[in-house]
Parts: C-alpha cells; structure tokens; sequence
C-alpha cells in the first residue's frame, strides 16, 4: 500500500474541486440555470388596446386627459361613447362627450384621433 504525500494530497483536492465544478457546470447549462431569468409576459395586441380602455365607462383615458386639457369647464366632461378600430400600426379612436361651453352651456362634441399601442395620442384629427 501506498502512502500519499502532502502534495499528492493537496493534487486530488485540486482535481477533485475541478471535477466537481465542471459537474456544476454541466448541471445548470442542461437545466438552463443559467438562463433563469423571470418571465416576462407578452402581451398580445388586443390586451394592449384594451388596457388603454376604462371598464367603467369605457373611454379611452390617454384621448380623455387631452380633451380634458382642451376644455373650458374639465370638471363638466361626461363621457357618451367610445369606438376604436385597430389600423396595424396605430388604433383610431373616436370619443363622444358632453361638456360646458364658453357660455355655460352642455354641448356634445366628437374627437377622434390616432393612439399609439402604449396609450399615447399621436394626433388629433378633428
């Protein structure tokens, strides 16, 4: 039988330590535990345009602040409708409301415009 040195020793912990972190290694690159990054869900387009919508009254918030902006009374706003068509690359709206005029008076008014997939009103068209 042989005897082991210090140095043979020391030599097997060394090659021992390396087995066991090519073991490791191997491990989380067939497991992807390196690669083990939160998911981050995608949302599809229709949940996109739906977010921007109020479940209660179902207005567009994004086109609601920029009317309200515009108005002379914004505390008057009463939401009527709201339809949108997705055109591809950005979503048509349309909003009917009431509010004060410059004299007091409700009047009805339509805005519709173009919205961007996060919300954002690209342009106002009438």
């Amino acid at each position: 039988m042989k005897k082991l040195t210090k140095s043979k020793i020391k030599d097997l912990k060394i090659v021992a330590a390396i087995l066991i972190g090519i073991g490791v290694f191997m491990y989380y690159g067939m497991t992807g535990g390196f690669d083990n990054k939160p998911e981050i869900k995608h949302e599809t387009k229709t949940e996109l345009i739906q977010k921007q919508f109020s479940a209660w009254d179902g207005a567009h918030r994004g086109l609601e602040k920029v009317i309200k902006k515009s108005m002379n009374d914004p505390d008057s706003y009463e939401h009527v409708e709201t339809y949108y068509k997705d055109e591809g690359t950005r979503i048509f709206v349309s909003t009917t409301f009431r509010g004060k005029n410059a004299f007091g008076g409700i009047v009805k008014n339509t805005v519709t415009a173009y919205v961007d997939f996060d919300g954002n009103v690209i342009e106002i068209l009438q």
